[in-house]
């Protein structure tokens, strides 16, 4: 029997204050030629900086960014959900959104 082969146009990995270290884990294992957008959620303080973002590219050589307001999504490319921000994927681009928070 053939394998199927799966698609996927994008990866989203949520992760709470103490999923650093997996998601470092996850980057440190993907190629640089992986191909696929990847979308990063992570609880954080709504006055965090910059650190995250620098942490989590020490794990890996693609390139990741903090996503602005209709940025356009791109193969081979991490994104990464500004703090206190909600991150919502449309056709083609990001848009955020300062709604309240989800009860869960």
């Amino acid at each position: 029997m053939k394998a199927k082969q799966v698609r996927f146009k994008i990866v989203v990995i949520g992760t709470s204050l103490g999923g650093l270290l997996a998601l470092k884990n996850v980057l440190e294992n993907l190629t640089a030629d992986f191909s696929v957008p990847i979308a990063i959620v992570q609880h954080r303080h709504k006055d965090s900086d910059t650190t995250l973002k620098a942490l989590l590219q020490e794990s890996t050589s693609i390139p990741i960014r903090e996503v602005e307001d209709k940025d356009e999504i791109l193969p081979g490319h991490i994104y990464l959900a500004p703090a206190d921000y909600h991150l919502l994927v449309e056709s083609g681009y990001f848009a955020l959104s300062t709604d309240e928070p989800l009860a869960i």
